[in-house]
């Protein structure tokens, strides 16, 4: 009876500077809010409202795909330096961050051009077909395949680039989420073939880019989705005629 009493009193520190039930919570309140973002309103639209979608969305999806390195994380520093585990994780968020703020202004030049319309779904099935084959060939390039590396070997990742102190924290985060970006930068831009509120892209996106990140799968992953994706795009753009053209403003009366 003692010995479990004293047990269970030492572990009850532990598990309250656990950060996993901080981050489980921070993970399940960014799909939450996306939900509850794109289903209250439909005009989100303008400049901020683009630029939250893109931050609440980008965060949804990239959050658990750095679990193994947060998890490698925690068996170097333990429980005793939790800030270097938060700060690691703030660079992380602050990269993609910075991503989501620069793919929604792309978003508004894209709207503005007629290739997107508000939701930031493309309007034509060629330029459905172009985003395809990019995303495919990237799954080949050598960026693709060295960041890919670099995030699927937590342990090597801070055997090599690990920094003492909360500024190092920091800039490892970061340095991780630069990887990050390298290896699913493709994948995320593809959002723009379902639209920011497209949970179903959402849920097979995030999962595939948690797949890549196992050194037991991700290699096997990789190929055959590039594949697929470079098969896709050819015959979306096989099935009509190429026309790249923009969303036209027809005015009733007017003959066409």
């Amino acid at each position: 009876m003692g010995p479990e009493v004293t047990q269970t009193r030492a572990d009850a520190p532990r598990l309250a500077t656990s950060p996993w039930p901080y981050f489980a919570a921070f993970v399940a309140a960014t799909w939450v809010i996306d939900l509850v973002w794109h289903s209250t309103s439909n005009t989100h639209d303008s400049t901020g409202a683009i630029t939250i979608s893109w931050l609440v969305m980008t965060a949804a999806m990239m959050t658990p795909t750095t679990v193994p390195m947060l998890s490698a994380l925690a068996d170097v520093v333990g429980r005793r330096e939790p800030l270097t585990w938060w700060l690691f994780f703030t660079g992380y968020l602050a990269v993609w961050a910075g991503f989501a703020i620069a793919v929604a202004q792309l978003h508004l030049v894209l709207r503005d051009l007629g290739v997107v319309d508000a939701h930031g779904v493309l309007g034509s099935n060629n330029w459905v077909g172009v985003a395809l084959l990019g995303a495919g060939v990237y799954q080949f390039s050598h960026v693709k395949d060295r960041c890919r590396e670099a995030c699927m070997r937590p342990m090597k990742f801070f055997m090599v680039h690990w920094r003492a102190g909360s500024l190092g924290a920091v800039r490892m985060g970061v340095r991780h989420g630069l990887a990050c970006l390298g290896c699913c930068v493709a994948l995320m831009l593809l959002a723009f073939l379902g639209g920011m509120a497209n949970w179903g892209f959402m849920t097979l996106a995030t999962a595939i880019m948690v797949v890549e990140r196992w050194p037991t799968l991700g290699r096997k992953v990789s190929a055959p989705l590039g594949v697929a994706l470079l098969v896709a795009g050819a015959l979306v753009i096989i099935a009509q005629p190429i026309e790249f053209s923009t969303h036209s403003t027809h005015v009733e009366g007017t003959t066409p």
